[in-house]
């Protein structure tokens, strides 16, 4: 009797489990935490009457004025860490990846030049380009990020597997985006496509899931734990937040894609996590980038 007790256990604490896992966007009903009404078309400047924490970060003269709060535990997370940006702090394994994937084009455009093509989209000049991703690409019929067009035109063109989440892609990723370094990201809502991507990834936003039965708005929207502990961290606002990615990951000691973050952000969540290039994270990238709208692509950076 006990031991039939004891399987029965195991097989419902299995079978809750399953269920506090369950995928993104599997069609499973989930609660949705309360709507923030963020209008996609001020960009970062959305902040303004949500955190209000742009005043600290939105240019370099502010972060100066503001530069206190880094040496204040309670009001660091003010400035969101944009003061870990590019030149702001000593050489770390972010602006190493640069050079690192620098070389990695390189030595693939060696290889064949319709590689480099193929990332600037039928140029060499890949200057200021990573500033218009994530992006409706209408050869493909989806949306493309830049660690899937890295992807793509490995594929593609050299027949080679740089999947996104992998080293190199990451790599390829942020000497790509450094090319864009204080140009504003201007994703383009006029696109209806990327209009489409945004309220998917903007409900993917608002969606509970797993165990904790959080919601990505749970620690990124005013009333949520933004701005309070939350075991080691402190939750900043969402608004110019994707501008930095990919970034050397301290906690983790690795060079960290956006979509990898919203993998780890799942676990942390107790939620099963998608695969780099799943078309649920493309859409939550197009989202949370549409915040940064307006603000300067800030790689390589550090958090």
């Amino acid at each position: 009797m006990f031991e039939r007790k004891r399987t029965i256990l195991l097989s419902a604490l299995v079978l809750g489990l399953a269920a506090g896992c369950a995928v993104l966007g599997d069609g499973t009903y989930r609660e949705r935490y309360p709507d923030a009404q963020i209008d996609p078309f001020k960009g970062v400047e959305g902040d303004v009457g949500f955190s209000d924490t742009i005043q600290y970060w939105r240019d370099e003269a502010a972060l100066q004025r503001h530069a206190g709060l880094a040496d204040k535990p309670a009001e660091v997370w003010k400035l969101n860490w944009k003061h870990m940006d590019l030149d702001r702090i000593d050489l770390h394994p972010g602006h190493l990846a640069v050079d690192e994937g620098q070389a990695l084009v390189k030595k693939l455009a060696a290889r064949n030049p319709a590689f480099l093509t193929c990332l600037g989209e039928g140029s060499a000049d890949l200057k200021g380009k990573a500033a218009a991703y994530p992006k409706f690409d209408e050869a493909l019929g989806r949306i493309v990020t830049v660690e899937a067009r890295i992807e793509h035109c490995a594929k593609s063109v050299l027949k080679e597997d740089l999947s996104q989440g992998k080293p190199p892609n990451t790599r390829i990723s942020v000497y790509f985006k450094s090319l864009s370094a204080g140009m504003p990201i201007k994703v383009d809502l006029s696109d209806e496509n990327v209009m489409e991507a945004y309220r998917r990834g903007e409900e993917l936003f608002y969606r509970k899931t797993g165990q904790l039965n959080f919601a990505c708005a749970s620690c990124h929207v005013p009333g949520s734990i933004m701005g309070h502990k939350l075991r080691g961290e402190t939750p900043t606002t969402p608004f110019g937040d994707a501008a930095h990615y990919p970034t050397y990951r301290t906690p983790v000691g690795a060079l960290e894609s956006i979509q990898e973050r919203f993998a780890r952000c799942h676990g942390q969540m107790r939620t099963q996590g998608l695969k780099p290039g799943d078309p649920a994270y493309a859409d939550l990238e197009v989202f949370v980038t549409v915040l940064s709208n307006g603000y300067p692509v800030s790689v390589p950076s550090a958090r």
